[in-house]
């Protein structure tokens, strides 16, 4: 007969039997993640955007620039991409629509159904 005796060092804990937050404090703290993933991309989406543009610029100054009375070439760039990026900024610290991280209810849905006629 072999008697076995526990490992020495510290004993691996348990988790806790309960599930994830379910109900409305999980869909918060949900909604709260996803808002400051956003919040992170576009500080990263930023750096990116201030980098590339100050190198095009930069570019576009030591190549000679053109003043022919056109917009010079890096401004497209700038324009298009930095209205892109105003989106995304009122995305992360804007309200955006009313209600998008809030769960949509059975009751929602059944009113959705009625209003298609599906219901």
């Amino acid at each position: 007969m072999s008697v076995t005796t526990p490992a020495a060092g510290p004993q691996p804990t348990t988790a806790p039997t309960e599930g994830p937050e379910t109900g409305q404090e999980g869909w918060k703290r949900e909604a709260a993640i996803a808002r400051l993933k956003r919040k992170r991309k576009f500080a990263e989406d930023l750096f990116a955007y201030l980098a590339v543009n100050g190198v095009l610029w930069l570019i576009w100054l030591l190549s000679g620039p053109s003043r022919d009375g056109y917009l010079p070439w890096p401004a497209w760039v700038s324009i298009i991409w930095g209205f892109l990026l105003a989106i995304d900024a009122w995305r992360a610290y804007g309200s955006g629509p009313i209600g998008r991280d809030r769960p949509i209810t059975e009751d929602e849905i059944q009113r959705e159904l009625q209003r298609s006629g599906s219901g």
